[in-house]
């Protein structure tokens, strides 16, 4: 059996950039940020959804993987030790590409008590944009900023079905190649 791809080649140092730059699209959403990637990547993730598994998964955090993205299962045991979830809502992170999302409430929500207990789902969506018809709200932007994000209408009416349930609820990543946006549960979207 061959070895997996090499991960990031200082993993201290590579790891810590490509947390601060999730963190600065955290704290900023709607704001497109690079992520440094790896220096080999497996098939079926993309240059950021590889950095931000190396970043952030361990062997305590379990991790589903829809569609293309699974054949990056041997990678990310290799790397990162992170075991495997059955289903959707026994994750903590999920990738997944747009085109193979379940809906939103077959993810995990967290709890009242525990409500960062919730899967974050990491998702490839080509064609992701500063500008655009989604009118992004909420805390950590400064009144509203827009952007292209694609994925479908009803997964975002389905996510804004969740916001009666905060702080329980999901957080997304959306990558495109070396690219995030990330929209914490807090964030309203408008018109996408």
């Amino acid at each position: 059996m061959p070895l997996p791809e090499p991960g990031f080649a200082d993993p201290v140092a590579e790891s810590q950039r490509a947390f601060r730059a999730l963190l600065d699209a955290i704290a900023h959403p709607g704001r497109i940020v690079d992520i440094p990637g790896p220096a080999g990547r497996p098939k079926g993730l993309s240059i950021a959804q590889s950095a931000i598994a190396l970043a952030l998964l361990d062997g305590d955090t379990p991790v589903w993987l829809a569609g293309p993205c699974a054949s990056a299962r041997p990678w990310i045991a290799f790397h990162t030790g992170a075991p495997a979830a059955p289903r959707p809502d026994a994750a903590r992170f999920a990738f997944a590409e747009a085109g193979e999302l379940p809906a939103p409430c077959a993810f995990d929500l967290g709890t009242d008590a525990y409500p960062d207990r919730s899967t974050t789902l990491i998702i490839e969506t080509p064609g992701l944009a500063a500008g655009g018809n989604a009118l992004l709200s909420g805390p950590g932007i400064a009144g509203t900023t827009r952007a292209t994000l694609p994925l479908p209408r009803a997964f975002f009416a389905a996510r804004a079905e969740l916001a009666e349930l905060f702080p329980r609820g999901l957080d997304l990543v959306l990558t495109d190649g070396a690219r995030a946006l990330a929209l914490p549960r807090g964030t309203r979207v408008e018109g996408a």
